[in-house]
């Protein structure tokens, strides 16, 4: 039986009297037009029907940890540890010490390797199983792991290719390496491969740095040319606005090639095993290096290309050349010319030729840490050395040319303040410089006969001065050089 508070029921009662009272007091004839004019209330009462709601506290989420072999040896236990390291420390912190740990397991066992590890959670569900979940995790290792593959192929024809996967996808990480072999290898090429263990290992810590990447492989580009054909170090990571998105180190034995590409920007690098001419003393090959190393600093400093993408050029460029050459120098110098090659080389560069270049945006922040500038700078350098036989049987012919170019543009706020291009108030400064040098050298019955060289330079800096999106001023800056030097 319902019950009507108090209150409600009188309200009810009154409003039925009064209804009543004038309907009484209306006589027929009016009856129309008092329904008309006088409004009805009507009082609805919902029935509402008490539902009992209970909240099921959710499974509570367990830390697991999947293992595709329950093999426990010297990698699983390494890779257990870099699991467990602070995101914060990057790719480094995952590869860490990996790459010598397969190197070494490979020349223990000379057999294939697999293995696997993901941390994830997962909920305790009825009728679900550890080894199912476990299953699962494993086979959803991410697509967009960053993948490093380490290959090595011998003089006789074997290569083995050493690879470590790291998946940091949301809510579980994991690592995946792997040893791929074609067949044994001989006790020298196993020698010769784990002298590349620590090399293996510092290129990626280098590479790995979650601040900014480094160039670190000396280590690899000495390896023992005699036993191993090549050596390939290639990184892919698909994850987007990383330090690192990828890079292929191609060591052969006609040309060394680096490619890097990452959120400061990219660096290239093609540089020949031989030099032009032969084998080259040391001290002029690091003179040579020096004077780049500097027009690399004076290109930065004319275009404020990022400091940090230039350092890490300057590093492999420095590396890259900084081996010695090996190996017979190019056909045209035989036994017989000799002599000649050695009084031409030391009016070259004493770098073996190559294709250099970076490129990328950059941006500076002021006092207050806001962009007070920002930009995009596109640098490049070569060398091509072409060495003939003459028709003296002792004497060769030799041009070097080396070509550099520069273009860069950048807007500046004034003041110092933060820049904001959308107000219209901003300086435009353009960079557009070309270098362009030619040494050419001759014998004539081995003695120098020629040796002149070349150079033809154009600088040009512009500035535009933007006042509400206008050029209100507009400033050029060319200077142009035009040199001839004889060196006998």
């Amino acid at each position: 039986m319902s019950t009507i508070s108090p209150t409600l029921s009188s309200v009810l009662t009154s409003q039925a009297m009064r209804s009543t009272s004038t309907a009484a007091k209306v006589s027929a004839p009016d009856a129309a037009e008092s329904v008309a004019s006088t409004p009805s209330t009507v009082l609805s009462l919902d029935t509402m029907t008490a539902v009992d709601v209970i909240y099921t506290k959710p499974a509570p989420y367990t830390p697991r940890q999947a293992w595709a072999s329950q093999t426990r040896d010297a990698v699983s236990s390494l890779m257990a540890t870099n699991s467990a390291r602070s995101s914060t420390e990057g790719l480094a912190g995952r590869w860490r010490g990996l790459g010598s740990a397969l190197i070494n397991q490979f020349a223990t066992t000379g057999a294939n390797y697999r293995q696997a590890l993901v941390n994830y959670q997962a909920a305790d569900t009825p009728g679900v199983t550890t080894q199912s979940l476990d299953a699962a995790a494993l086979d959803g290792f991410s697509g967009k792991a960053a993948k490093a593959s380490f290959k090595v192929q011998t003089r006789s024809g074997q290569t083995v290719e050493f690879i470590i996967a790291v998946d940091n996808a949301p809510g579980k990480n994991g690592l995946q390496v792997e040893i791929k072999s074609s067949g044994a290898l001989s006790s020298s090429e196993k020698t010769a491969l784990a002298k590349l263990a620590q090399g293996f290992d510092k290129a990626l810590e280098g590479l790995g740095q979650a601040d900014k990447p480094q160039m670190d492989l000396a280590n690899l580009l000495d390896f023992d040319s005699s036993v191993l054909k090549s050596v390939d170090l290639s990184v892919k990571n698909p994850q987007a606005s990383q330090p690192l998105s990828t890079f292929n180190l191609h060591l052969g034995p006609e040309r060394k090639t680096l490619d890097f590409k990452g959120l400061l920007g990219e660096t290239a690098l093609a540089v020949d095993a031989q030099s032009p001419l032969g084998a080259v003393d040391s001290r002029q090959r690091q003179s040579a290096i020096d004077g780049l190393l500097r027009q690399f600093d004076a290109a930065a400093q004319r275009s404020h290309a990022d400091s940090q993408l230039v350092g890490m050029f300057k590093d492999a460029f420095t590396q890259l050349h900084s081996i010695s050459a090996a190996g017979s120098a190019s056909a045209a110098v035989t036994p017989e010319r000799q002599e000649a090659a050695s009084r031409i080389q030391p009016l070259l560069s004493g770098l073996a030729d190559f294709e250099a270049s970076f490129s990328g945006d950059f941006e500076r922040t002021g006092r207050y840490g806001g962009v007070i500038e920002k930009g995009h700078v596109d640098y490049r350098l070569s060398q091509q050395t072409e060495v003939k036989q003459t028709a003296g049987a002792e004497d060769l012919r030799a041009e070097q040319t080396q070509e550099e170019t520069l273009q860069g543009q950048y807007m500046q706020s004034r003041g110092g303040v933060m820049l904001d291009t959308a107000s219209g108030n901003y300086d435009v400064f353009t960079v557009d410089d070309s270098t362009r040098t030619s040494t050419k050298v001759e014998t004539v019955k081995g003695k120098l006969s020629e040796a002149t060289r070349q150079t033809e330079q154009q600088l040009l800096q512009t500035m535009k001065k933007m006042v509400n999106f206008r050029a209100e001023e507009e400033r050029s800056t060319p200077r142009n050089k035009s040199l001839v030097e004889n060196l006998l």
